[in-house]
């Protein structure tokens, strides 16, 4: 059943594509027939004006391809930066119960965050030190190292990827020891 549906989705296909070739070439021949009713002068100017307005569409649409990653990774930025630091501030202090309820609202705001912009990795290793932190319920080796891993996978996200990052160093700075 599933290659008789390929089947018949390669088909459609192949017939919606058809079509818009077909229509392409009488778009073609209506606008050169436009351009035959022009004196030869015109027609210059048509054509000097046609080639321009594309070359300004192509430099927008270049523009704007350009500008939308840069802002995908501000948000990205932005939302590891608060994770980090939550999850820092987390494993450093104890808190009182007014102070779990208001971080399980803040938490819950992040891990929304995440899903929406974080990469693969992340979230594998961010929901691997999430289980771990419940299991053992406050600071613990394997919650330490999930945490250095958890920082590092943000990094690669980013495409920061140095390779001399000593572990012990992430932590600390990351959970303000130095």
């Amino acid at each position: 059943m599933k290659a008789f549906g390929i089947f018949l989705g390669t088909i459609i296909s192949l017939a919606l594509l058809a079509a818009l070739l077909v229509g392409g070439y009488f778009l073609f021949k209506y606008v050169v027939g436009v351009f035959d009713t022009l004196g030869p002068q015109y027609e210059t100017i048509a054509a000097i004006a046609s080639i321009v307005v594309v070359l300004c569409a192509v430099i927008i649409a270049g523009g704007l391809r350009s500008r939308c990653p840069n802002e995908g990774l501000a948000v990205k930025v932005n939302v590891y930066e608060r994770l980090a630091v939550f999850l820092a501030d987390q494993l450093k202090r104890d808190k009182t119960d007014e102070e779990v309820r208001a971080d399980k609202g803040e938490l819950i705001k992040l891990e929304q965050l995440l899903v929406l912009y974080g990469g693969p990795k992340v979230i594998t290793t961010y929901m691997q030190m999430r289980r771990i932190i419940r299991e053992e319920k406050k600071e613990g080796g394997e919650t330490m190292a999930l945490l250095n891993k958890l920082a590092l996978a943000m990094r690669a996200d980013l495409k920061r990827r140095e390779l001399n990052l000593k572990e012990k160093d992430v932590l600390d700075l990351l959970l303000g020891r130095s």
